[in-house]
């Protein structure tokens, strides 16, 4: 079994995803990659990610070092090395 620990968070963000405030909700953490894409969908389904105030708003799996890597204010998650992420248009 991997140590790495996957979070799952939602980012408000512009259409194209350079610009992104992370979405002050509880981060879901996962064992496994594919524990937390099976995710995904729902974590976007929710009352936080249709409220906010952004024309994109990402679903993101991502490893516990890239979350302690982006800090927090704005960030760019096309330079989020390896992380793939589902969006949902509001």
């Amino acid at each position: 079994m991997s140590a790495t620990l996957f979070a799952l968070a939602l980012f408000a963000c512009s259409d194209d995803g350079t610009e992104c405030q992370r979405l002050a909700t509880p981060i879901q953490t996962y064992e496994s990659r594919a524990q937390c894409d099976a995710g995904l969908d729902a974590a976007l389904d929710t009352e936080a990610a249709r409220k906010a105030e952004a024309p994109t708003v990402y679903a993101q799996c991502l490893t516990s070092r890239q979350m302690a890597s982006i800090g927090s204010g704005t960030i760019d998650l096309t330079r989020v090395n390896g992380a793939r992420f589902a969006s949902a248009g509001y």
